[in-house]
């Protein structure tokens, strides 16, 4: 690969990276909706840099609490070329306002502080590129474990008089 090659093609992936935030949020988003929307995305990143000789080897997709009113997006995905040079194509968002999100997905944010979504490479047009994070599924039945052991409310007994 020529240099110049080299260089638009890491030129590029630092514009494809740098847009990638753009417009994808709308209110009440849970994670799973967020899942949906990036995962397309991704994947598209994926098979246009590999359409270019790169090949995909991993990434990851992060959700991260900001500060008490807002969170970030963040991916880095690594690519390597066929002289085995490695390639990252990475951005991270703007904060966004915490009113974007459903109260369920961030208080969640607030609880674990960074979701991280495995980025794999798709293997058919069906395949969702961003794998479950282990640590949200672990607060999910946690949390879905202590919904169901909550007692339930009662009412009180009337006063006596």
């Amino acid at each position: 690969m020529a240099l110049e090659s080299k260089i638009e093609t890491a030129a590029k992936l630092l514009d494809a990276a740098k847009n990638f935030f753009i417009d994808l949020f709308r209110p009440d988003m849970t994670l799973e909706k967020i899942s949906d929307v990036v995962s397309p995305r991704l994947d598209d990143t994926i098979k246009k840099y590999e359409a270019r000789g790169l090949k995909y080897s991993a990434g990851k997709f992060s959700v991260k609490y900001a500060d008490e009113n807002h969170f970030n997006l963040e991916f880095e995905m690594y690519f390597q070329d066929e002289e085995g040079k490695w390639h990252k194509c990475a951005n991270e968002s703007e904060p966004r306002e915490a009113t974007l999100l459903e109260v369920g997905a961030w208080k969640t944010i607030q609880a674990l502080k960074v979701i991280t979504f495995p980025i794999e490479k798709p293997k058919s047009a069906t395949d969702n590129v961003l794998q479950q994070d282990k640590k949200l599924e672990e607060y999910n039945a946690a949390e879905r474990e202590r919904l169901l052991n909550e007692p339930l409310d009662t009412p009180a007994e009337p006063e006596k008089k």
